[in-house]
């Protein structure tokens, strides 16, 4: 094929995204306001390049792995990653917002670690 064919052939092949992907394409509304929630604006913006890899990109590279993690540590109330100064304070843990926090957090993990054996697999 030469260079002036207009088929672009980075989009003929299908290629399968990981169950992060399919997570947070799902979760992505609840992931990205339980981040502004604990973490600020700094942690919704973090989210949201997450989100923005994720969405470019169907291999999860270095960088997007790091914010995985970061996310998936400010969802697991890590003290280094959750903001303080916000809303935090105020939940209640028999408020509902915790057991939805805490189940989006282990849906993230599973899938972290289902796109880790797939990729191990590979």
């Amino acid at each position: 094929m030469n260079s002036i064919t207009p088929f672009n052939l980075r989009h003929a092949v299908s290629v399968e995204c990981s169950p992060v992907h399919d997570f947070v394409g799902q979760n992505w509304p609840a992931l990205q306001n339980a981040a502004s929630l604990l973490g600020g604006r700094r942690a919704s913006q973090e989210a949201n390049r997450l989100f923005d890899d994720l969405s470019s990109n169907a291999k999860i590279g270095p960088h997007t792995q790091r914010r995985l993690d970061r996310l998936l540590r400010l969802l697991e109330l890590d003290d280094d990653a959750v903001n303080d100064t916000v809303l935090l304070n105020v939940i209640h843990p028999s408020n509902p917002i915790v057991e939805e926090i805490c189940l989006l957090c282990d849906g993230l993990r599973h899938a972290s670690e289902q796109a880790s054996h797939i990729c191990g697999l590979l």
